[in-house]
């Protein structure tokens, strides 16, 4: 699949400079209904990342984790020698007093150091000092007209691109990649004026300010657009430069935080689609509890961690941020920051929609949860974030807690706890706290069947683990469990006098495989427990000569049961199986 597209792009400036008027409303975001194409393959790619058996979706074509739609287009100027001719657009009247050298000197002494240290020395471009254009008017347009013009009477200049510093003292912009090639090995069009790659910048981004040297912000905002990085903001509202922590959005205003001269660091994600961060350097989460360490840009390690979605061309990114040279952010914005990104269009124009993949400055990075104009996408040490992003019928993202235990040297320390099946459970909180505390592993890799119901073998092993208990005493007690998975777990619990058998009198049977009723859930926690307080007994209806009557009132007076009718919650339902979301809720509420 081959297609070049010329697209004119016009995006403004960061949140602290003056937008220019006229501007499009950026596109519709995810929150407002508009969700994507749902995944109809067996195997979804991002599920997937080496892409065996994948071969329809060549969009992926070049990212081995195949996470970045189109990256040979994206990674067109980011990993070669860029080279960008500056121009300096004056007019009569103007008054900014912009010099040609001394602007390309800053853009050289200021955006290139920022972008060499952004992609670990991978991308180092070269501002090289063109012309004074005088033209009769000031203007975004006629500055880039006369750019394009001056560019195609000299050749010889071979730039990759351009950008234009009009000779005023504001400070706003406008930036794009040019012609976009969808998969495309190479493009025939590579330089300026041609590829109509080019950025206009007003001359406060790049005077001097007070002891500052420039308003640099601006200036690497729009040669990231040139590179293809668009803006990530929260969706919520037609602003797209409510994302305080990313200098492809707001970095925030002077007036909020006292700082924003200096840009500060991307997305992660933004680093990996320009080819920036090895594939090695990104983790895929899949479900069950896992630690690890997310290091921030500068820092070798783990840069990213990936949380798959039930959608084509989306997924949720973390990554880590913390105050450093390369990222000068506060301290109050430190943590692990998320993202929702879509990669896909709809390029319909009428009610039937279009959908089809896009990257780059079309693809849209959300704050997630949308956070406009704070940081709340931003999970700092000791904080606990939680993924609930409604969308997919197979959402790693979705049914997540996120931890930050730690900083260290190399980074933010995180737990990750959740599965694939059980974002929709009433029993959320408490299946993610069974498992983050070491109780359950999960019903699969990814899954813990919520509704699925939990047979006695089972119930021994989460006693088992919830109690500590060590003691199999001599092993072998029942006739019926040689072979089960769960046979030590029933003889520790045998051993602690929480079980006698399923035959009574003689009890040399333990049933691993029938299923546990709620009764036996009872009688099963009041042993395990110790519990002797009764209230009184009789606080349910529909428990009348159960021989576990009595267990289940010394359950409900220590608060470990409600019932099983809300709200009334007048009966036990004691001969009803229980489910392995229901047991967290028993034991989380007996031991939590």
């Amino acid at each position: 699949m081959r297609r070049i597209i010329a697209i004119a792009v016009l995006v403004l400036a960061p949140a602290l400079a003056t937008s220019p008027a006229g501007a499009a409303s950026g596109p519709q975001p995810f929150i407002d209904g508009i969700t994507g194409p749902v995944r109809t393959d067996a195997v979804a790619p991002i599920m997937q990342p080496d892409g065996d058996g994948i071969t329809a979706l060549d969009e992926f074509s070049g990212d081995p984790l195949r996470l970045v739609v189109w990256p040979n287009d994206v990674r067109r100027y980011t990993l070669t020698d860029d080279r960008i001719g500056v121009y300096v657009c004056t007019w009569p009247g103007a008054t900014g007093g912009v010099n040609l050298a001394a602007a390309t000197m800053t853009l050289n002494n200021e955006v290139t150091p920022f972008y060499e240290g952004l992609s670990n020395g991978t991308y180092s471009p070269t501002f090289m000092a063109r012309k004074v254009l005088t033209l009769s008017s000031g203007g975004f347009s006629t500055c880039s007209d006369a750019m394009i013009a001056e560019a195609a009477n000299n050749p010889l200049w071979g730039d990759d691109g351009a950008i234009g510093v009009l000779d005023n003292t504001s400070n706003a912009g406008l930036g794009g990649p040019g012609i976009y090639c969808s998969n495309c090995e190479s493009l025939s069009v590579s330089t300026f004026p041609e590829n109509r790659r080019w950025a206009v910048v007003e001359g406060g981004a790049v005077k001097p300010v007070g002891s500052r040297p420039a308003h640099i912000t601006t200036a690497a905002h729009e040669i990231g657009h040139t590179i293809s990085f668009p803006h990530s903001y929260s969706g919520e509202t037609a602003d797209q430069y409510d994302n305080p922590i990313d200098y492809m959005s707001g970095n925030m205003p002077a007036s909020l935080i006292g700082r924003a001269d200096d840009p500060y660091a991307s997305l992660a994600f933004n680093r990996y689609r320009a080819g920036w961060m090895d594939p090695s350097d990104v983790i895929f989460y899949s479900g069950g509890v896992t630690e690890l360490t997310i290091a921030p840009v500068g820092v070798a390690g783990t840069q990213m961690v990936i949380m798959p979605t039930g959608y084509e061309y989306s997924f949720v990114a973390l990554d880590a941020r913390t105050t450093s040279v390369l990222d000068p952010i506060p301290e109050s914005f430190e943590g692990v920051s998320a993202h929702y990104i879509e990669q896909w269009c709809d390029r319909s124009l009428t009610e039937e929609p279009d959908i089809e993949p896009c990257g780059g400055l079309e693809s849209r990075p959300y704050s997630y949860p949308p956070s406009p104009n704070s940081i709340e996408h931003v999970t700092a040490v000791g904080e606990t974030a939680y993924f609930d992003l409604d969308q997919g019928e197979s959402l790693i993202a979705q049914g997540t807690k996120l931890t930050v235990l730690a900083e260290t040297a190399t980074g933010l320390e995180i737990r990750l706890v959740g599965f694939d099946d059980v974002a929709t459970s009433v029993f959320l909180d408490d299946i993610l706290w069974l498992a983050e505390s070491g109780i359950t592993k999960g019903c699969s890799d990814t899954g813990y069947c919520p509704t699925d119901s939990v047979t006695r073998g089972q119930m021994a092993a989460f006693l088992t683990r919830a109690l500590g208990y060590t003691d199999a005493g001599t092993g072998d007690l029942f006739t019926d469990d040689d072979g089960s998975i769960f046979e030590v777990s029933i003889d520790k619990l045998a051993t602690a006098g929480v079980t006698k058998g399923c035959n009574p009198p003689i009890n040399d049977q333990y049933c691993p495989d029938e299923f546990v009723t709620r009764e036996q859930m009872a009688a099963f926690l009041v042993r395990a427990l110790g519990l002797t307080d009764d209230g009184g007994g009789n606080d349910f209806i529909d428990d009348d000569g159960s021989v576990f009557e009595d267990a289940i009132a010394k359950l409900a007076t220590a608060g470990i049961t409600k019932g099983c009718n809300p709200p009334e919650n007048t009966e036990f339902c004691p001969s009803a199986r229980v489910t392995r979301e229901q047991m967290a809720a028993f034991l989380r509420r007996a031991l939590g």
